[in-house]
């Protein structure tokens, strides 16, 4: 995920308003029409400002869906964070499992989630990255403080990155299929984040 540098950041408390407005619409929009019915015309007037005041905060769509992204990453962040908070940890496995169902129960929960993570790169190449790399770093930092990961063994970056690779494809796949997302695939994952790469 990209923040466009020219993005306004909002100070004032109107200025808040009219950006989260313009977000609101966004993911209204994205979950009933699709994230290619999004167009800086549709959502400003489903914000009910002008599209010159769009303009004063977001670049285009690329920009806003960027924003949208971003809004997600930090709530899920913030989710997973509260989940981790205090856990006792007996293997890493036991981080990576409730991260994994902190991801599917936000997943099921936040449909525009579900729609920019598998819509939004195909429209405008925005994507996920900096998203996964938070996920990865708040399990990790979890693991680190418990004494059961050593962040300069490159074993263990890379049973991480293995582990969030079947994560994305997976959960992908299990939401494409249902709704809900699929069992028969979530629990295909789920044996697979009983194994851990290095023990």
């Amino acid at each position: 995920m990209t923040t466009t540098a020219k993005r306004r950041t909002p100070k004032q408390e109107r200025s808040k308003a009219k950006v989260g407005a313009i977000l609101d619409s966004a993911d209204h929009i994205v979950i009933h029409e699709g994230v290619d019915a999004l167009t800086t015309t549709v959502v400003a007037a489903r914000a009910g400002i002008a599209v010159g005041s769009l303009y004063q905060y977001f670049d285009g769509v690329d920009d806003i869906v960027d924003a949208l992204a971003e809004r997600h990453a930090e709530r899920f962040a913030w989710q997973l964070r509260n989940v981790l908070a205090g856990r006792e940890l007996r293997r890493k496995r036991d981080a990576a499992n409730a991260a994994l169902d902190a991801l599917i129960e936000y997943y099921r929960d936040e449909p525009t989630f579900r729609a920019l993570w598998r819509g939004a790169p195909q429209l405008t190449g925005a994507g996920f990255g900096d998203a996964s790399a938070t996920i990865i770093a708040i399990v990790t930092e979890a693991l680190v403080e418990q004494g059961l990961a050593d962040l300069d063994d490159p074993a263990f970056e890379l049973e991480t990155q293995i582990q969030w690779s079947i994560a994305e494809g997976l959960i992908g796949l299990a939401f494409d299929r249902s709704p809900d997302g699929d069992p028969a695939v979530l629990a295909h994952l789920r044996r697979l984040f009983d194994l851990d790469v290095v023990t």
